[in-house]
């Protein structure tokens, strides 16, 4: 691992556990907990955007890693084992989700070193983690056997030392899947395997309707070798198919090889595909005459490659610890399987894990356009494939082939998703898509589309903002490409975003069943009419009194109700700080955004405010550390209040640059700022002003200036 790249202050195990945060002092003490407070990612050992990842498994809640047990309150949550333990190693895990129905977790790999399987599915001490970018190990304490990990794009390496005293042997549960709670098990539908010589296994399980083929390859010296059923050794089989009752059973099956002598390690290298049987085996043979070490080098140079997109300059140790594990975890999800389609078995991009696209939408998407545009015209024709053959476009999207997606929290996502993407000059087929939008979601079956061209409202109201914005944006795109049909039949939806608001209050109504929040928790997003917006509460001061009242800045009225901000615990209303621009109080959005990165997120296990939700959260936490905020569907840039000397962005063909001139934890407000040396008085740049070989300069001080009182970024109705 390199001693000078940006991947060297990555922690892959901050966010792991329970939150430990700085106490909450001023403003800060005022937020609250929608959701448990725990990260939920985990330190094992993946590529960037990458397929396969491992890491260790005890079955506990949500990732499959750690202690805990399901919370689903504000609560923290209570521990499902006493001690950190491990059952094996797994493959394919979720980053940072709360509970979404899959839990992956498959191929459950474990070290044995008893009389014929004896140990099998039993729980161990996990002890002397360690894991960068790429690797991850450990060792199982009672045992004395120690592990590490290491992958390429479509391959697993296990490699385990075994005690000088013991003959070890490795079990590789096919059938394993989900967590070890009730109601969160998964199992394969189908499953088959054969050997084609006593190192080499391979075969197809079929879970939650994806099939999995997989190629095991003991790269190490054998004394034997064969298949297992409910932990007893099948003697003199070759091959293995799961019974048809082995489902109801829940007969556990899977291979198991054993070490030529004692003390000899084993070392397993797990192909997989979804696409065909051929492929395992190609992946694993294209890194086959590769040390372990070569391998796990070569995933640190993949990492390093990807965290070089961004260089930061100042600030402390601690805070670039922070910074570039918020990149590292930006950069995880979604899972590339580009060439690996399992419903289609067509080559081209797609993507799996898009379990939170109601988070992603806002900061790790944008991040990922701008940084590496090529990845985001994948991304663009994976939306465009999901929404032809299941006839809408995806709110979220599993490792499943369920057709029902969860559509609670938001409507309409891949409509500003994709008109952000279109604004960016992310490559596409945009007349294509355009009139696939308006097909499938608009004039098809768009579910909550079509109740709201009906009766211009729909419920949650936080929806009705959606589909409000999600028309503006197909407008927008018709727009400049010339469709003057669609901007007709979409442009009138886009003023009815007042009817999700109550005009006395100047907030969204209460009277709605808003997902994970309250209707203040929404009341501060972001739409398409922010003028209009600031308008129907009551004018720029009562807009500010409301914002005040929502952060902490003021305390609420007698009698009245304010339910304050999620502090980046939930993320519905992680846009709200940079609010306040719209009103020309910059100093507030500098406030709230260094209080919340300075009380919201730390070092170590418990450095995370809550759920990380594949990235969302770490995403905020990289714009704004870098003193810039996007807004997804408009054609802007907000600025904030950055934490570092100065930033680089790698876009193509050149930096765009960030310093913060005089920027420390007492000196975060903007008192002048230029644009490529020209002086610029307003807190927001244009699309187009974000762009290679330029440069944002802010001189920060310690109170705050009239520097962009008077501008206002614009309202794109109003």
């Amino acid at each position: 691992m390199s001693d000078s790249g940006n991947a060297r202050y990555v922690d892959p195990f901050l966010g792991n556990d329970t939150t430990r945060l700085p106490s909450p002092e001023g403003i800060a003490s005022h937020w609250w907990c929608a959701k448990p407070p725990v990260g939920n990612t985990h330190p094992g050992a993946t590529l960037p955007f990458g397929m396969v990842s491992i890491c260790a498994y005890s079955g506990a809640y949500v990732t499959g890693y750690g202690q805990n047990n399901v919370s689903l309150t504000g609560d923290v949550p209570e521990k499902l084992f006493d001690r950190h333990e491990i059952v094996g190693l797994a493959h394919f895990q979720q980053s940072g989700t709360g509970r979404i129905r899959q839990y992956y977790n498959y191929f459950l790999t474990t070290p044995l070193v008893g009389e014929g399987l004896d140990g099998l599915g039993r729980r161990y001490s996990l002890v002397n983690e360690q894991a960068r970018p790429g690797f991850y190990s450990g060792e199982f304490k009672e045992s004395n056997v120690s592990f590490k990990a290491t992958c390429t794009r479509r391959t697993a390496i296990h490699h385990y030392a075994f005690p000088s005293s013991v003959t070890g042997k490795v079990a590789i549960d096919f059938s394993a899947g989900g967590l070890l709670i009730e109601g969160m098990k998964a199992y394969p539908e189908k499953g088959k395997a054969k050997f084609i010589n006593p190192t080499t296994c391979q075969g197809r399980v079929i879970i939650e309707g994806i099939p999995f083929f997989f190629r095991l390859e003991c790269t190490t010296p054998i004394k034997s070798s064969g298949f297992w059923e409910d932990r007893k050794i099948l003697e003199g089989v070759g091959a293995y198919k799961a019974k048809k009752e082995a489902k109801s059973q829940k007969l556990p099956f899977g291979a198991w090889f054993e070490a030529m002598s004692p003390g000899d390690a084993i070392e397993v290298r797990i192909g997989f595909s979804l696409h065909c049987k051929e492929r395992p085996g190609e992946a694993v043979g294209l890194n086959r005459h590769l040390t372990f070490e070569a391998v796990a080098s070569e995933a640190d140079s993949k990492w390093e490659s990807i965290l070089s997109k961004i260089h930061v300059e100042g600030g402390t140790d601690e805070l670039r610890e922070i910074f570039y594990s918020a990149f590292y975890h930006s950069t995880i999800k979604p899972a590339n399987f580009t060439d690996e389609n399992p419903f289609s078995g067509e080559p081209g991009p797609f993507f799996f894990d898009l379990s939170t696209l109601w988070d992603l939408y806002k900061t790790q998407l944008p991040l990922l356009m701008t940084l590496w545009p090529e990845l985001g015209a994948d991304f663009v024709s994976f939306l465009v494939d999901v929404a032809k053959r299941e006839g809408a476009f995806p709110i979220s999207y599993l490792m499943d082939n369920a057709p029902e997606r969860f559509s609670k929290q938001a409507t309409g996502l891949c409509h500003m998703i994709l008109n952000d993407a279109h604004m960016r000059g992310i490559q596409g087929d945009w007349d294509s898509v355009l009139r696939l939008l308006w097909k499938t979601s608009l004039r098809g079956r768009g579910g909550k589309f079509s109740e709201f061209s009906r009766n211009h409202v729909v419920h949650p109201l936080s929806h009705t903002l959606d589909l409000a914005f999600a028309n503006w944006c197909i407008a927008q795109m018709a727009k400049r490409l010339g469709d003057q049909i669609i901007y007709d039949g979409s442009i009138p939806l886009a003023y009815h975003w007042p009817n999700a608001f109550d005009k006395k209050t100047g907030l969204l109504r209460e009277n709605s069943d808003y997902y994970e929040g309250e209707n203040w928790n929404y009341s501060f997003r972001f739409i398409h009419d922010m003028v209009g917006r600031i308008k129907l509460a009551g004018g720029e001061e009562r807009f500010v009194e409301l914002l005040d009242q929502f952060f902490g800045f003021k305390e609420p009225a007698h009698g009245q109700t304010v339910h304050s901000f999620e502090g980046l615990n939930n993320e519905p209303d992680m846009e709200a700080p940079y609010a306040y621009i719209w009103a020309g109080r910059h100093d507030r959005t500098a406030e709230v955004v260094r209080s919340v990165m300075r009380y919201q997120f730390a070092t170590g296990k418990g450095g995370l405010p809550g759920n990380d939700d594949s990235g969302g959260l770490s995403s905020w936490y990289v714009w704004s550390a870098i003193g810039l905020f996007p807004v997804t569907g408009l054609p802007i840039m907000l600025i904030g209040s950055p934490i570092f000397d100065s930033a680089s962005l790698k876009l193509y063909g050149g930096d765009f640059r960030v310093i913060a001139q005089n920027q420390s934890a007492k000196n975060y407000y903007v008192q002048k700022a230029w644009l490529n040396g020209n002086p610029l008085d307003r807190a927001y740049l244009k699309l187009s002003e974000f762009s290679a070989e330029a440069t944002l300069t802010l001189e920060m001080g310690p109170k705050p200036s009239r520097w962009a009182n008077e501008s206002r970024p614009p309202s794109f109705i109003s």
